[in-house]
């Protein structure tokens, strides 16, 4: 399914600029404008319904899921967007990105050595701290591109990204404005316990990217009213084994954590 993209047809597609980082409460970057407005138009008028399913939000698609393909084969704006975050390209800009991040906060590879690789993490491994299989080296490095609908009820404790994850991005097709929609706003949070959190309204074409180090603690607010769900798309770019140095995660919090998922699913 994945193709070579050049630069251009990158740039045709999102903005990947160098953009302002943010330091506080972790580094991370914002773009209020971060895909092409024709080509997010077009996105947000093919945004599927999402079935129920794993996943943060309960309903989801996922690469691998039928109805992922078929969106994709439909659709050559959603094609086109799954191309520029599989690639090289992707991955050298969140090298340059946050080049000043990595070695500061422990990243355990080195990111000039970065590869991306077309490998595709299923959906049991998804909810695994670690993969079953370890099938590439620690600096060939992969990406998700999952498609998410945060319904009623919706929402993520303060919590760390997976280990392996070298960067999370959110992309917001929706706005809180216009959906009328309680809660659902991202905090950032400047570590575990940290309250007030930073927060970040879902906006109409809005980007927000960290790196997944042990510093970038984030969470969603519950979702308690909306006339339509909260769409986005997340992408993670992923080594298959821990880059960062992390504390185990305790038994009893990933199971609260499956449980939760499940209950908004049913």
């Amino acid at each position: 399914m994945t193709t070579a993209v050049s630069a251009k047809q990158v740039a045709d597609v999102c903005d990947l600029s160098q953009h302002s980082l943010n330091l506080e409460p972790f580094p991370h970057v914002v773009n209020d404008g971060f895909i092409e407005p024709q080509h997010y138009r077009q996105l947000c008028e093919s945004f599927p319904t999402c079935p129920p399913g794993i996943g943060p939000t309960g309903f989801s698609l996922y690469w691998g899921d039928e109805g992922y393909k078929q969106l994709l084969d439909a659709q050559p704006a959603w094609q086109a967007l799954f191309n520029t975050f599989h690639s090289q390209h992707f991955i050298d800009w969140c090298n340059k990105q946050f080049a000043d991040v990595w070695e500061r906060d422990g990243c355990k590879i080195k990111l000039s050595e970065a590869r991306y690789v077309p490998y595709r993490e299923d959906r049991i491994d998804k909810e695994r701290a670690k993969l079953r299989k370890i099938e590439h080296e620690p600096h060939e490095l992969w990406v998700r591109m999952d498609i998410h609908q945060g319904r009623m009820g919706y929402d993520r404790p303060v919590h760390l990204d997976h280990a392996r994850r070298l960067m999370s991005m959110l992309i917001y097709m929706c706005d809180q404005n216009e959906n009328e929609m309680k809660g659902g706003e991202l905090f950032l949070h400047a570590n575990e316990k940290h309250f007030p959190p930073t927060s970040i309204t879902p906006r109409h074409n809005l980007m927000v990217a960290f790196p997944c180090s042990s510093r970038s603690h984030h969470s969603v607010s519950p979702i308690t009213a909306q006339l339509a769900p909260r769409n986005y798309v997340q992408v993670h770019i992923s080594s298959s084994e821990d880059v960062w140095p992390r504390a185990p995660v305790p038994v009893w919090r990933r199971a609260l954590g499956s449980l939760k998922r499940h209950l908004i699913r049913d």
